[in-house]
């Protein structure tokens, strides 16, 4: 897995580099640039290896947007999580400069077959620090980075237990119907099966942790048929962009896949 460099983030995602916080900031803001905590980081071992960046409606805007980065440390960057599932573990950072955002920290998946990015609710969930307050911040971000790896073995934990969880067709088909109504809405039609029908052969497996997996990919990366225009052209959906979307998404799902671990085990 190549590391980004500084050039390949800015011209994806140049509010990492802002040098100022937008002007609609109170006094009490406290500017804290992205790029600082993202060496603070480096320095600590963790190395960017993905980005994702929201949109601005407006040019000026785009300097302060939504901004996400996933991270792993130098020794886990062609390391498995685990060894059967193909999985790799990632710190998620997330920030703004335009108020929409502090800085938020996020335990976080990369899963090699799919190329697919997952994001998992800690047992005490997001790690959140305000751009407001002291010093200090940047230091409180590198904690929350090593609470988040202490984190790691616990999700491996987890990944294990959810592939060893055979689901029926009817607790898949519940976990798909569940899944729906975080993405689509109820005119669409959308239908459990659609969820369940996986992008690859490797994924037609009745276990959790897979059936979790291939939910996710329609939910976020697309292409579930959404019906038909009027010229009669198959319609489907398009794969999130939002940075926003895309994290509340992978926490709702990864939440719907613990509680249905606890009814079915």
């Amino acid at each position: 897995m190549q590391t980004l460099s500084n050039d390949q983030l800015f011209r994806i995602a140049p509010s990492i580099f802002a040098t100022t916080a937008d002007d609609k900031r109170s006094g009490k803001y406290r500017f804290v640039p992205t790029v600082d905590v993202l060496d603070a980081l480096r320095e600590e071992g963790f190395q960017p290896v993905g980005v994702k960046t929201s949109r601005s409606r407006t040019e000026e805007g785009a300097e302060f947007v939504k901004h996400h980065i996933r991270m792993r440390r130098e020794q886990d960057l062609n390391t498995k999580l685990t060894t059967f599932e193909q999985v790799i573990p990632e710190l998620a950072l997330t920030n703004s400069h335009n108020g929409t955002s502090g800085f938020i920290l996020d335990a976080a998946l990369h899963r090699l077959v799919c190329k697919n990015g997952l994001v998992c609710s800690m047992s005490q969930g997001s790690l959140r620090y305000r751009h407001m307050g002291g010093d200090g911040l940047i230091g409180r971000v590198i904690e929350g980075a090593y609470e988040i790896v202490s984190d790691f073995p616990r999700i491996a934990e987890t990944i294990e237990e959810w592939s060893g969880i055979e689901l029926s067709r009817d607790q898949q088909l519940a976990f798909a119907r569940a899944a729906i109504p975080l993405r689509f809405d109820d005119e669409l039609g959308i239908q459990p099966e659609q969820m369940l029908m996986p992008k690859r052969y490797g994924d037609r497996k009745p276990d959790l942790f897979t059936v979790f997996n291939v939910v996710q990919e329609n939910v976020i990366r697309g292409g579930v048929s959404t019906g038909r225009t009027k010229r009669g052209a198959r319609q489907t959906s398009r794969e999130i962009k939002s940075v926003d979307r895309d994290l509340k998404l992978n926490r709702a799902l990864w939440t719907l896949a613990s509680e249905m671990a606890k009814l079915v085990h």
